[in-house]
């Protein structure tokens, strides 16, 4: 072969090289095809529902089709997998709950690191909790409820549910214990529902599950909310503090929803996903489809990113404190 030929043939092989990503930019701007966004829940999940109003306002922004797919299972992990393994294209988002990324991880050996292989992108709803007691134990306050449980037999505690080991009303619940001091057992079941049932039949006296729970009960009078998780009053109960009110120590978690991509996503597709989420939460219908308890969580990629990395480490110290690990 001759100088010259070989030469050439370098030269038009760095072309070609150049030319790919001339023709990821020919094929138009971003989005130019539907977006998956993966639910990694169950239909009628609060994450769902959050997904798929969220999921329709960026679908009229966007001019494509914006498709919430379950994808439920192993908490969550399952379809947090499906997001990490994807391509980095923007194609595919998901709305994922907290827990999936920084109490799971700990708990078990997830098929992902959530620092180190997804994007996030925009917070989006952050949902709250009450401490709710059966109405007939006469229990009104805080303080009050302490009082009760530290007064009971050794062998007789109040028993807590919530629906599951490491659930964050598992773990807020668990704080509030260890933060105020008093004894309560917890009752571990597979659903929510489950729970409430049984809280609503006497074999439990307490839970701080989620507030979109135990509104219905609370409504009609048969549990009663003594606190509230935020740190603020909730509007569906004006009369309920909040727990900065009466023990402000007590710092619990707050179960948030937002949008990941995968790792490597391009810095312009998560600004342009992440401006689009944020135009989403600033409508006044957005936050008037929201369940009872649901706050906007407003916040972009870097915020993100700082508020997952300080849950993660928190969550991962409290999980071993617990012995929660399953392996």
């Amino acid at each position: 072969m001759s100088r010259s030929v070989a030469t050439r043939r370098v030269v038009l092989a760095g072309a070609s090289a150049l030319a790919i990503p001339r023709l990821v930019t020919a094929q138009g701007p971003w989005p130019n095809k539907p977006v998956r966004m993966v639910v990694p829940y169950g239909a009628g999940n609060l994450a769902d529902h959050v997904a798929r109003v969220l999921a329709e306002d960026l679908q009229q922004r966007w001019g494509q089709r914006v498709v919430a797919d379950n994808q439920p299972g192993a908490g969550g992990a399952i379809g947090v997998a499906q997001i990490a393994r994807a391509a980095p294209d923007g194609y595919t988002i998901g709305l994922v709950a907290m827990a999936a990324l920084v109490i799971t991880p700990h708990m078990t050996r997830a098929p992902y690191d959530p620092l180190r292989d997804l994007t996030p992108v925009a917070g989006v709803t952050v949902s709250s909790g009450a401490l709710t007691l059966r109405s007939e134990l006469g229990i009104t306050t805080l303080p009050d409820f302490v009082a009760a449980a530290r007064a009971r037999p050794a062998g007789d505690p109040f028993f807590y549910y919530s629906a599951g080991n490491g659930t964050v009303p598992h773990l807020n619940f668990e704080i509030l214990r260890r933060t105020l001091d008093f004894p309560a057992q917890h009752v571990p079941y597979r659903t929510s529902p489950a729970g409430l049932a049984d809280l609503l039949a006497g074999r439990v006296q307490a839970t701080l599950d989620s507030f979109s729970v135990v509104l219905p009960a609370i409504r009609a009078g048969t549990l009663r909310a003594v606190v509230a998780t935020p740190r603020r009053r909730l509007p569906e109960l004006p009369d309920v503090p909040s727990i900065a009110e009466v023990a402000p120590q007590v710092e619990f978690a707050h179960a948030w929803q937002a949008v990941f991509a995968p790792a490597g996503l391009p810095p312009e597709i998560t600004t342009r996903i992440a401006a689009d989420t944020k135009a989403a939460l600033a409508r006044p219908d957005f936050a008037a489809r929201m369940p009872a308890g649901a706050g906007l969580f407003d916040l972009g990629p870097e915020a993100l990113t700082a508020h997952m990395r300080q849950d993660h480490a928190r969550f991962g110290a409290l999980v071993a404190e617990l012995g929660l690990r399953s392996e």
